[in-house]
């Protein structure tokens, strides 16, 4: 379950932002599902996005939920301003972003070291 913890923790933010537009007071706005559909292309990116043992790309998948937390405070600036339910979205993206830095990754071992034996 390791493997797909920090792509659940930003599935679970989408999830949240999602309940957010839907129990906003008021009609829900164009902008809240926008950040919706940010946050769920932020999960997909998660998703992809490589899983490698050092340096700064070891924190590939934290970096991409962050950008993705960023384009939703680009995105509502932009469009329409902040209300409260945008708001509630953009602290749900935030601290999605520190949840996938902080999730569990993959452990992953050098090429060869495994003791499996690669077919040649």
């Amino acid at each position: 379950m390791n493997v797909y913890a920090k792509f659940l923790a930003q599935i679970l933010v989408t999830v949240l932002s999602a309940i957010i537009a839907a129990l906003a007071s008021g009609p829900v706005t164009l902008a809240a599902w926008i950040n919706v559909i940010i946050i769920g292309l932020g999960a997909v990116a998660v998703l992809g996005a490589g899983n490698l043992p050092a340096g700064v790309w070891r924190n590939t998948k934290a970096i991409v939920s962050a950008a993705t937390a960023a384009a939703v405070v680009i995105q509502t600036a932009a469009q329409s301003g902040f209300s409260t339910a945008t708001w509630l979205q953009v602290a749900v993206a935030a601290l999605g972003a520190l949840g996938v830095f902080a999730a569990p990754g993959p452990v992953l071992s050098p090429v060869g070291v495994s003791g499996r034996h690669e077919a040649r």
